[in-house]
C-alpha cells in the first residue's frame, strides 16, 4: 500500500470508477486509513501564498477590463474536477477555453486511472477469493462473430388470413386487400 501515498482516497476511486472495476476491490481498514490520513501540514500551501498570488481577468463577461498579454501568458490551476462536483469560483473564473481543451484532452488520457487500475486490479490487489463465495470461477467464452452469423436468424413475417377462404396476405397494405378482397366462399 505504500505505492498508493501520493494519491488520496477520491484519486484512487475515481481511477477504479473510470473503468467500472470499483466492485472489484476491497480495502482492508488499514489501507483505508492510510488512504484518508490527511497529507502533512507542510505539504499544502499556505493561505498567504494564495491571496499574494494576482488573479487574471480572462473573461471580460465577469467584469473588468482584460489585458491579452497578461490572459496570454498566464498559468492556470487545471487540479480541479471540471465536470462534475464543486469547482470553486475563483478557478472557474481564471479558466479559459484553451486551458479547457488541454484538461479534457488530459482526462481523456486516463494516464491516473490506468495507473491504478494497473495497481489494483491488473495485479488482484484486494479481490475476493472464488472458494469464499462458495462458487467456483468457471470462464464463459462468448460466442465469436462467425458462430453468431453462421446460424440464420429467422425473420418474422406478418401475415393477415382470410377466416373464410383462408387467403394471405403481407406487406404494409395487407389490412386493405383483406378488406377489398372479395372471398370465392361467400356467404350463402
Amino acid at each position: 500500500m505504500s505505492v498508493v501515498k501520493k494519491r488520496s482516497y477520491y484519486d484512487i476511486i475515481a481511477g477504479l470508477a473510470a473503468f467500472e472495476c470499483s466492485q472489484e476491490v476491497t480495502f482492508n481498514p488499514h489501507d483505508l486509513q492510510e488512504l484518508v490520513k490527511q497529507p502533512d501540514e507542510s505539504q499544502k500551501p499556505s493561505n498567504d501564498e494564495d491571496s499574494r498570488k494576482k488573479r487574471t481577468i480572462v473573461h471580460g463577461y465577469l467584469g473588468g477590463k482584460v489585458d491579452i498579454n497578461e490572459a496570454s501568458n498566464a498559468s492556470y490551476d487545471l487540479s480541479h474536477t471540471l465536470l462534475g462536483g464543486y469547482v470553486p469560483k475563483r478557478q472557474l473564473e481564471s479558466l479559459s477555453s484553451i486551458d479547457f481543451a488541454h484538461y479534457f484532452h488530459k482526462s481523456l488520457e486516463c494516464e491516473n486511472a490506468l495507473q491504478v487500475y494497473d495497481l489494483f486490479v491488473g495485479t488482484g490487489y484486494g479481490r475476493i477469493p472464488a472458494h469464499i463465495n462458495g462458487r467456483e470461477a468457471v470462464p464463459v467464452e462468448n460466442a465469436t462473430t462467425a458462430e453468431r452469423t453462421s446460424t440464420p436468424a429467422k425473420s418474422v413475417r406478418k401475415v393477415v388470413v382470410c377466416k373464410r377462404c383462408r387467403s394471405r396476405f403481407a406487406g404494409p397494405r395487407r389490412m386493405q386487400e383483406l378488406e377489398k378482397h372479395a372471398c370465392r366462399h361467400s356467404r350463402a
